[in-house]
């Protein structure tokens, strides 16, 4: 029976574990042992226990404090344990030891570049799991993620250095060649991504190869209220910003509102009770609602923004952090919603809302995307994305791989 490890390391919230656990299921019918180790235990609680899995904790480090936002990917990896040798091996000597536990024959990379490293010390095939964010381009030096930041290329080749000094004595402890540039780090066994081209972190990637994105395992019925008006189903969370100058507008809106919010206090929630206006308490079904909705106001919640996009449905996004503002970017740029920037007072938000429900612009430059996309079955995906994650097990000899 083959053995597989899902490894998540970085990021937060119900998408990365929803994301995998349709394909969790179907590989665990088809004979396959799914571990998983997960860097938020407390969301796993959410989904994993139903379903029959158990989970363990994932290698982290504590953010490390930078001067500044981060400015690339590599800049992200110093924050998180790549600045010094010996704090990385100790997080790869976890990660190995997890995968040498569990036998692991393919490791599932969901933002996890330590994992992808530890797996290199062991010879276990690696397939990336995420967005274009979780994985940069094949350049050198990792390119600035702030585009409308000035920063220079000695800067980031500065910055790359760093991390790649202790990756590459990581690699050196254990024998295994050097890496030249960062990026190397990501060619994997199965590099293939789960976005679209269009929303693509990286717009100036190149050619690469593309899933799609998949549905979050998060569904449920929901009702919506029972008044007259357009519907707007909005996803929030307690640490989005200016939380509550949106729950102030969905509270003015004229029309039926939706709101699920998980973690968001009970204060709050009865502050903003009104019969138009209703708190699932429980995850929805995104792609349900949002068919049914006139549009969406997210904290640019990939899953979420991209139901929407696949509805036709236009959205109004509050990012709360550079992932999910550049996902929220790239559908502006489609002209299928607005960004109502973090770090800018929120005084026309009640009009961008109105702008996105009103203006024909944003839904038909929203329903371009879904008539490229008619065909995309989510479902056929979610089958050959299981085929090849079987594929790469099988190719393993019985040699190779690791044993408890």
């Amino acid at each position: 029976m083959a053995s597989i490890l899902y490894a998540w390391e970085f990021g937060a919230n119900l998408g990365h574990v929803g994301t995998f656990l349709p394909i969790a299921r179907a590989l665990r019918d088809h004979g396959t042992t799914v571990h998983w180790a997960v860097t938020h235990p407390h969301q796993a609680a959410r989904l994993l226990p139903k379903a029959g899995f158990d989970w363990l904790q994932a290698p982290v480090m504590p953010e490390q404090r930078r001067d500044g936002p981060p400015l690339s990917y590599a800049d992200i990896l110093l924050r998180f344990g790549y600045r010094n040798g010996n704090d990385l091996l100790g997080l790869v000597v976890a990660w190995r030891e997890i995968m040498r536990l569990t036998g692991a024959k393919v490791v599932l990379a969901d933002h996890a570049p330590t994992a992808i490293l530890a797996a290199r010390m062991l010879d276990i095939p690696v397939m990336l799991f995420g967005s274009g964010f979780f994985a940069p381009p094949q350049v050198h030096p990792t390119p600035n993620m702030r585009p409308w930041t000035t920063v220079s290329a000695g800067h980031l080749l500065a910055t790359d250095q760093m991390a790649l000094t202790s990756i590459n004595a990581v690699l050196e402890h254990y024998g295994k060649p050097r890496l030249d540039y960062i990026a190397q780090l990501f060619q994997v066994a199965e590099d293939s991504l789960l976005s679209f081209p269009e929303l693509d972190h990286y717009p100036a990637r190149g050619p690469a190869r593309y899933w799609g994105m998949l549905p979050a395992a998060v569904a449920a019925d929901s009702t919506w209220p029972a008044v007259a008006g357009p519907r707007v189903f909005s996803y929030l969370r307690p640490e989005t910003p200016h939380l509550e100058a949106a729950l102030q507008t969905l509270h003015g809106l004229p029309g039926s509102v939706l709101i699920y919010a998980p973690g968001l206090s009970t204060e709050l929630m009865q502050r903003y009770a009104a019969p138009h206006l209703a708190f699932s308490p429980v995850p929805v079904d995104l792609n349900k609602v949002a068919r049914q909705a006139d549009a969406g106001l997210t904290y640019a919640s990939p899953a979420a923004t991209v139901a929407f996009l696949m509805a036709g449905k236009p959205v109004l996004m509050i990012p709360g952090h550079l992932e999910q503002f550049l996902f929220a970017k790239r559908v502006e740029e489609m002209g299928a919603g607005l960004i109502q920037n973090p770090e800018q007072a929120p005084h026309n938000l009640a009009a961008m809302l109105r702008q996105v429900l009103t203006d024909p612009g944003f839904r038909a430059n929203a329903g371009a995307f879904a008539a490229k996309y008619a065909n995309f079955d989510q479902n056929a995906v979610m089958t050959h994305i299981v085929a090849r994650i079987e594929q790469l097990a099988d190719a393993v000899t019985p040699s190779e791989g690791v044993h408890p």
